[in-house]
């Protein structure tokens, strides 16, 4: 999916790039735009972000998983934990400490680039008495002046291949039937989107939390042995959700 370059950022290969704008495409095509105009405004597009000076920056922090199999490995491994089954707060060193964490996670991973990755995106904070405690149950990807792209890359990629998937899926096609669900209201005021946000979050927290206690608990790849696992390819499955925030338009004009 991703290639590094001589300066050690990560790239979209034009495979993944045109993966990615597949959907839009199919939906401006819908929409009666003709390929001319998508082009320009395409075009127009990527001059606007090249020379724009505004908003988060993207930061490359490599691939997600070591930091998100560390926040998880955190939580559920008994080591890691203390009396009340609570991710209990880690020294850097020792057998059990922030080092021992991170290498059962991922041999070739650095503890202190992972370690500094996480407290940058207030995952992780350091105590007064010198250890680390963890802050959050997931790998939080941002911060108020920059995001971590590789996460955001796999986000969009994720999201894309969903709706890819679901535009191209015919009756006799094998495999789950995937669902886009949403529930919004266009008369929400400023301070009360605010509050339905945090609202979701924790509410979105809870749910994500049950559903990551079964995705482990039936995940197929440590119960394969190598040979079935080249054999059977295995599946990426989740669920993504995210808040809806706009200025109350909507592809129609409104609710």
């Amino acid at each position: 999916m991703r290639d590094r370059n001589r300066q050690g950022m990560t790239t979209i290969s034009k495979r993944r790039a045109a993966a990615l704008l597949f959907p839009i495409a199919t939906f401006l095509h819908a929409g009666g735009m003709s390929d001319e105009i998508a082009l320009k405004i395409f075009g127009a597009a990527l001059k606007k972000v090249s020379k724009s000076n505004v908003g988060r920056k993207m930061e490359h922090i490599g691939q997600r998983s070591p930091y998100a199999d560390t926040v998880e490995m955190w939580v559920r491994n008994k080591r890691f934990l203390d009396e009340s089954g609570g991710p209990r707060p880690l020294s850097f060193n020792g057998p059990a400490g922030f080092a021992a964490l991170v290498r059962s996670v991922d041999r070739k991973a650095d503890p202190a680039d992972v370690l500094s990755v996480l407290i940058r995106y207030g995952n992780v904070k350091k105590t007064r008495r010198g250890t680390y405690t963890l802050m959050r149950l997931f790998f939080y990807t941002s911060r108020s002046k920059t995001m971590a792209y590789e996460p955001v890359a796999e986000f969009l990629s994720d999201a894309s291949s969903t709706l890819s998937k679901i535009l191209r899926r015919s009756p006799r096609r094998r495999g789950p039937e995937l669902f886009w669900l949403q529930t919004y209201n266009a008369g929400i005021s400023e301070r009360n989107a605010k509050r339905f946000i945090a609202h979701a979050k924790d509410r979105s927290l809870i749910f994500l939390e049950e559903l990551d206690d079964w995705l482990e608990a039936n995940s197929d790849k440590g119960t394969l042995s190598k040979r079935k696992r080249n054999r059977q390819s295995l599946r990426k499955v989740g669920l993504g959700i995210f808040p809806i925030h706009t200025d109350g338009e909507t592809l129609h004009g409104g609710r």
